[in-house]
């Protein structure tokens, strides 16, 4: 007779998985404890790392590239490792970057190269963090954690015996503008051509651990190396994969380009606080920083004496397990690995198809019952993005609280999933849907063996856990064929729903499988929300079903006298994923501590036209701010295109002209050839406007339609020519700095030019950009409100002009 607790081992899954949730989430997210600065001198210290962040940037200004805030940082740097006994080197480059794109950049930077000599001939190892910040904030985290984490470690260094591999300390400027530096670096100095690896630090937020999220070319033997040094393991050949397709690039991109191996470190949690005021000392988390660099000199301890030139060569599949430890192999073996799982399944089948009463229809449903739970959960996942957003308005509700989007991702993709999974498995027995999961998963493992290495370990581990689950099925059902078998010898298959077998060693073993696949899986999705976010919820809510999946051969013994309690628990799961849809669309979409990003800009254009923008449409104006705007005009606030190189529209307001200088375009010589038109000129604008500001960039835009084939800048010729994408019909050239202010540029116009005959003007528009508005604007900064923040570059006085020619 069937037991009217059948929907027990269901249930107690669920409450041992809620368990899992909240233990992962705490050992992904909370940070490890700091150093203090009275620890053994030999031991990293995040306390002795943050007293050289405050010695560096003490007034916590924004220092970007080539400004003189970034000057005097670069020199507190350098007397610093002075102090340390080392003799940095200043190597000063101008360094321009062509996108292909229709734009181009250049600036001047100043890299701090520290050199310490190994007694190997043997290529060494580059250490790099980028000292420069965005314009908006004085970038205490990105990257002056990664800048502590070197000059704590050059300490280090200072105590130990001379290394077998020379160490190579690079302080690069310009990273954020476009890994400058590091170009500068790899492209001019001789030293970069000594070198075998890097090591990266990076930040994407102000707390969070460090995670190892990028690794080089053949760097698996220093994937060991971490993994065998780390305090607290955060990693995955996974998220390298999923990094590639991502529209986002650090110095390691560049070292890698050259051919270096490396690793990559950074940390990524309250990601509001990164390239705005709030990534500042005050809220660097010292646990990220001890983190880094108890990595980074862990790393480092076991390679510096290692000859270098007979490592083991290849990459590695690899993940940490819930934070606590790491599993780690070959790539070939994950092909190979694939191929047994599936042979292993082959053979079960074969041998076994009797005693364990296979069904190849069942597992056909069970096959089935898997694809519509992953495909209703990603447009469940789709739906709940879209509830919150009609509900809310915002684009973001859950900017400053994501605790409650993440509560309705995962209350909806559950209770798709079982309401899904009931439908559809509540007649196939538990063994032909533990097989169906597992064939699955196979398969997956050999086509991500294939196509995506460093993914497979995420469907290996649980397939192979799913054919274990299938050995203890046999285990359990034993020798004797079943006697419904009928005299003939007809293999006739047994209906386990009808005759429900309650081995609590197969119970266990089915919520082991729902266990190993949840550890697997629910880190991944935590990795989404945090480096991604909820805009990606359809994936989210995919890998989630990954765990729902595992739940299905449970629901196997769900009995009609169980109905009640599953109800009751369905209707549970229901109303707390609407309680969750609701909080996340009623809370305050934005807070002080976690602010919205509105730059507030002030732009003079080419009619001495003036006008105040307060950010994208999306962008939420507050109501202090709104007032203010209306008191220096009374027309409303209007969304319109304000650039005629750019078709985005801006929330703007039209206001007195203040009269500001453009930079000047002067014509020193034009020629025509037989390439067509070359001009010679000059950019010409002030370091320090009127008003006290810093230079921060100076542009130039061409019409495509002049026909522009390059710009060339001191030794680089940018090219335009084959350049397929443009803004609105504008290419870009841009410069950022203080030494933008004198640029000396040739602009070489294709078509073929008769000097005689040539009545048609060419025309450029040049723009400068200071930092900070106005002085008589200067009221519009705090009527933005504690709950927006300026970002990346930050509040800006933009003066441009046409120049014909």
């Amino acid at each position: 007779m069937n037991s009217p607790l059948n929907f027990k081992p269901l249930l107690l899954t669920l409450v041992v998985l809620s368990f899992l949730a909240t233990f992962l989430k705490t050992q992904y997210t909370s940070t490890i404890d700091p150093v203090p600065a009275n620890a053994p001198d030999t031991v990293f210290s995040s306390e002795r790392a943050f007293q050289y962040l405050q010695q560096l940037t003490k007034e916590q200004v924004p220092h970007p590239v080539d400004s003189l805030a970034n000057r005097v940082v670069e020199q507190r740097i350098v007397s610093l490792l002075t102090e340390l006994g080392y003799q940095p080197e200043i190597q000063e480059a101008t360094i321009c970057r062509d996108s292909s794109r229709g734009f181009a950049r250049c600036a001047k930077v100043r890299n701090i190269i520290v050199h310490i000599q190994g007694s190997s001939v043997a290529k060494g190892i580059l250490l790099a963090a980028h000292y420069d910040s965005v314009p908006a904030g004085p970038g205490g985290s990105d990257a002056g954690a990664a800048v502590g984490t070197l000059l704590e470690t050059a300490r280090l260094l200072t105590l130990t015996e001379p290394p077998l591999n020379s160490i190579v300390l690079l302080f690069n400027e310009g990273e954020e503008f476009g890994l400058f530096g590091a170009q500068a670096f790899m492209e001019q100095h001789p030293l970069a051509q000594q070198l075998t690896l890097a090591i990266n630090i990076e930040a994407r937020g102000s707390t969070g651990k460090s995670v190892m999220f990028e690794t080089g070319e053949d760097s698996g033997w220093l994937v060991e190396q971490y993994s065998k040094t780390t305090p607290a393991p955060l990693s995955s050949s996974l998220f390298y994969e999923v990094y590639k397709f991502l529209p986002n690039d650090t110095d390691l991109t560049i070292f890698k380009e050259h051919g270096l191996q490396g690793l990559n470190f950074a940390h990524a949690d309250r990601l509001p606080h990164y390239h705005t005021p709030l990534d500042n000392l005050e809220n660097l988390d010292r646990g990220s920083l001890q983190h880094h660099g108890d990595n980074v000199w862990g790393v480092l301890t076991q390679i510096k004496d290692v000859d270098l030139s007979k490592v083991a060569s290849g990459n590695l599949v690899y993940s940490d397990i819930a934070g606590l430890w790491m599993v780690k192999w070959s790539e070939s073996t994950s092909l190979a690995w694939s191929i047994a799982l599936l042979v292993v399944f082959s053979a079960l089948w074969y041998l076994f198809k009797v005693r364990l009463q296979l069904s190849a229809k069942q597992q056909a449903k069970g096959l089935l019952a898997c694809l519509l739970v992953l495909v209703s959960s990603g447009l469940m996942g789709y739906l709940v993005l879209q509830l919150v957003r009609l509900f809310s308005g915002h684009q973001m509700p859950w900017h400053a609280n994501q605790l409650p989007m993440q509560l309705s991702v995962w209350f909806a993709v559950l209770l798709c999933g079982l309401v899904v999974g009931r439908l559809t498995v509540r007649n196939l027995s538990a063994v032909n849907v533990v097989s169906a999961v597992t064939l699955l998963l196979s398969v997956l493992s050999l086509t991500t063996s294939i196509y995506l290495t460093g993914v497979s370990y995420l469907f290996l581990i649980p397939a192979s856990m799913g054919m274990v689950t299938l050995l203890l099925f046999r285990a359990v059902t034993g020798n004797e064929l079943p006697k419904e078998l009928n005299n003939t010898g007809q293999q006739g298959i047994v209906n386990t729903v009808a005759q429900p077998q309650f081995s609590p060693l197969k119970i266990a073993s089915l919520i082991t499988l729902a266990l190993v696949i949840a550890i697997m899986f629910m880190p991944i999705a935590y990795v989404l929300e945090l480096m991604v976010g909820y805009g990606m919820s359809v994936a989210i809510a995919v890998v989630l079903a990954f765990i729902v999946i595992a739940l299905l051969p449970l629901l196997t013994f769900d009995s009609t006298q169980s109905n009640n309690l599953s109800r009751l628990v369905t209707v549970i799961i229901a109303f707390s994923a609407s309680a969750s849809v609701v909080w996340t669309s009623t809370q305050a979409t934005f807070t002080s501590w976690l602010p919205q990003r509105l730059n507030i800009q002030y732009v003079q254009n080419q009619h001495n036209e003036a006008f105040i923008t307060t950010g994208r449409t999306a962008k939420i104006l507050s109501d202090s701010l709104v007032s203010s705007l209306g008191k220096n005009n009374s027309q409303p606030i209007k969304n319109v295109e304000v650039f005629p190189w750019s078709k985005r529209k801006y929330q703007t307001t039209a206001v007195t002209s203040l009269n500001k200088i453009a930079p000047v375009f002067t014509v020193l010589s034009k020629e025509f050839n037989t390439n067509g038109l070359q001009v010679n000129a000059q950019l010409i604008t002030e370091q320090v406007n009127d008003e006290n500001s810093q230079l921060s960039d100076v542009k130039l835009y061409i019409p495509v339609e002049s026909g522009l084939q390059s710009i060339e800048v001191g030794d680089y010729s940018l090219s335009y020519q084959d350049d397929k994408r443009s803004r609105n019909g504008f290419y870009e050239y841009h410069c950022r700095g203080i030494s933008c202010a004198n640029i000396t540029i040739t602009l070489n116009y294709g078509e073929q030019v008769n000097q005689s005959l040539d009545n048609q003007a060419k025309s450029v528009l040049v723009l400068s950009a200071y930092s900070g508005l106005p002085q008589t604007y200067s009221s519009f900064i705090s009527a933005r409100g504690d709950s927006s923040v300026p970002s990346q570059n930050g509040d800006q006085s933009i003066a441009y002009k046409k120049f014909e020619f």
